[in-house]
């Protein structure tokens, strides 16, 4: 009888751990089958997450950006051109004025160079290089050298470096803004630059 109860029990234990082996297989295949969705669903979010991070949803925008900025700028190379400017200083006067060469370079600047002169002796030379910095705006980088027989004792004015011209208002002239005289005090120098025919 205890024999009997034995064997029993014992085919009781083996057919629960056979039922478990088969509800863990079916378990498993129940997961593999579900795994493309939800292999899919993850990759669904990973796109909304990009989406709205700006590192990935901006950087396409970015490099067209800087695309179109390079083919402007080699358009408005391209576009340059060579040409003469009338200029003044007022002490030379404004009826009879000089004029400087403004030739393209290789990048925004110009080369400018010229003169004014008047049968006294006095003059204004400009020499260096000159860019477009706005509609109103010019930079230069170079020489200015005045001379007028009644300023300065005589002597040559030289300003050098980096200078800028302005038009004021709605003049369509553009004045050195480093205006005093080498003199000092209140004598002004007014260099004047015009507009002309380069592309300047």
């Amino acid at each position: 009888m205890v024999r009997f109860l034995g064997l029993s029990i014992k085919k009781l234990v083996m057919k629960l751990i056979t039922n478990l082996l088969l509800i863990t297989t079916i378990s498993i295949s129940i997961s593999c089958t579900q795994n493309p969705r939800s292999n899919q669903n993850k990759m669904e979010t990973k796109k909304e997450i990009d989406s709205i991070n700006p590192e990935f949803s901006y950087k396409p925008e970015i490099e067209d950006s800087l695309s179109s900025v390079k083919s402007d700028e080699k358009t408005y190379v391209a576009n340059k051109k060579a040409g003469k400017h009338p200029i003044s200083l007022q002490w030379i006067g404004w009826d009879i004025r000089g004029n400087v060469e403004v030739t393209p370079m290789n990048d925004e600047w110009y080369r400018i160079k010229g003169s004014q002169k008047n049968k006294a002796g006095d003059y204004l030379t400009i020499d260096g290089k000159i860019k477009r910095i706005s509609k109103k705006e010019l930079e230069f980088d170079g020489t200015i050298i005045t001379k007028v027989s009644h300023n300065n004792n005589s002597e040559p004015c030289v300003k050098e470096g980096k200078q800028s011209f302005f038009a004021k208002d709605d003049r369509t002239y553009f004045r050195l803004q480093n205006m005093t005289n080498c003199e000092g005090g209140m004598l002004v120098d007014y260099v004047d630059i015009y507009a002309g025919t380069s592309s300047l």
